[in-house]
């Protein structure tokens, strides 16, 4: 089966279609009410939940010391949103916060991007990391079809870079043990985080940034999703915010490898 005619058997609605775009897509009763549940959701914390829901190999902090791993999911700029990138912007903001970060690139994300501001991202320090080909959960995949688009996705990120990541985030968070198994044979780690505010669904760049500066601790792996222009733009505001308070801390803000080789 080729790559097209998995999509097509796969196809779904993807993860943006799903959340609020901008601001005024939700209403404040709605806004509070999901922000309660994400904080009863995690009242366990998300180290916790890690250990208890994923396999063993599933990474969700480093022990280390004065850092923390700065990710950032969906880059670049999805398929629907032609003239929405922005990863200049988030360079900027990364680069005044003397900061490196780890991008998770989805495959089908990458049509609208310049390979000039990709290079710059590279040369900055920062990294691409693979997350699959399409925003959508993978588990009702067959290891063949998963592991096609692994490999499409690595092929797409080749363009840019020489050497193979270490690095998989599954969309959603969703992974079972024929995914786990691709990812063993290629040598990749399977990637969450320990702070997250789900900004995908609470447009509050505020509390999203306080919410994730008052769990970080050392080690920690930080999650918020690419802003797009028209679709979720309120995280440009929340990197900001969380980034300031990092240093505030005296936390440096690193990639994932180098937290893992600190």
């Amino acid at each position: 089966m080729s790559y097209t005619e998995i999509i097509a058997k796969h196809k779904r609605r993807l993860g943006r279609d799903k959340d609020p775009r901008v601001i005024s897509d939700i209403n404040r009763i709605s806004l509070c009410i999901r922000k309660i549940a994400w904080i009863l959701l995690t009242i366990p914390s998300l180290r916790i939940m890690t250990k208890l829901i994923y396999p063993k190999s599933t990474i969700s902090h480093f022990n280390r010391d004065g850092a923390v791993a700065f990710t950032i999911d969906d880059g670049f700029c999805g398929v629907d949103n032609s003239g929405g990138c922005m990863l200049k912007d988030v360079l900027r903001l990364l680069k005044s916060s003397n900061a490196h970060a780890t991008f998770f690139i989805t495959g089908s994300h990458c049509d609208h991007t310049s390979r000039g501001d990709v290079d710059t991202l590279l040369a900055n320090g920062h990294e691409l990391a693979n997350h699959s080909m399409m925003d959508w959960p993978y588990t009702s995949y067959s290891e063949e079809e998963f592991a096609l688009d692994i490999d499409t996705t690595e092929n797409i990120l080749s363009q840019y870079r020489k050497t193979a990541t270490l690095w998989y985030r599954a969309p959603f968070g969703r992974i079972n043990k024929l995914m786990q198994k691709v990812l063993n044979e290629r040598k990749m780690h399977h990637v969450v985080c320990d702070a997250f505010a789900n900004d995908t669904a609470i447009p509050d760049a505020h509390w999203i940034s306080k919410y994730i500066l008052k769990r970080v601790k050392p080690g920690s792996v930080i999650l918020i999703h690419m802003p797009e222009k028209g679709v979720r733009e309120w995280n440009l505001a929340a990197m900001r915010l969380t980034l300031k308070g990092l240093l505030k801390n005296n936390l440096k803000v690193v990639n994932l490898t180098e937290l893992q080789n600190r």
